[in-house]
């Protein structure tokens, strides 16, 4: 089984209210080693989190998310125009440093594999996915439905401090009007 190594990319790009810690800086948690309270007293986020580079070991070292400047998160699948989509979710850290043209590089490989959809998040936010295999779905269709089945696991999340207290299941009816296609 694969390690992180020196890779503390993830303590960086998401937010964790649990311990007011914003996307984009550095968790006040982290030492040289590693999380200084690990396995007592790290968040349950952080205990439960897959990194994908790690799970898929079938990635070259190359690919480990602090030397491609992206952390990569399995989402599951979203129902959008009667297809199951896979969802990635990549956070891009500076998409225009030298690292760039890696982390582009791995997300062509994604859509070269048949990942059918991608939700990238950081200052570049768009949603890639194949158009020519599902040429009647849009981005916003795909946002929709992965905020809907996000929003399902809203307890879930709120427990393990990933989102704020004011994260919420929408209803049906919202729902629907977010992308009418999803019921």
């Amino acid at each position: 089984m694969r390690r992180c190594g020196e890779c503390r990319l993830c303590c960086n790009v998401f937010p964790l209210p649990a311990i007011d810690k914003p996307a984009g800086e550095w968790c006040r948690l982290l030492g040289p080693g590693g999380c200084t309270v690990h396995d007592r007293g790290q968040p349950e986020v952080c205990r439960q989190y897959a990194c994908y580079w790690l799970e898929h070991e079938g990635l070259p070292e190359e690919a480990r998310p602090d030397r491609v400047g992206m952390v990569v998160t399995e989402s599951g699948t979203v129902a959008v125009g009667g297809h199951e989509l896979p969802v990635l979710v990549i956070n891009l850290v500076e998409p225009d440093s030298d690292r760039g043209p890696a982390a582009r590089a791995m997300i062509e490989d994604f859509l070269a594999a048949g990942m059918a959809a991608l939700l990238l998040h950081g200052p570049d936010m768009r949603i890639v996915y194949d158009r020519t295999r599902y040429a009647a779905i849009t981005p916003d269709d795909i946002e929709a439905a992965f905020r809907y089945e996000r929003s399902q696991d809203a307890e879930e999340l709120r427990r393990l401090g990933a989102v704020g207290e004011s994260f919420r299941p929408l209803t049906r009816a919202e729902a629907e009007e977010l992308f009418p296609g999803n019921s």
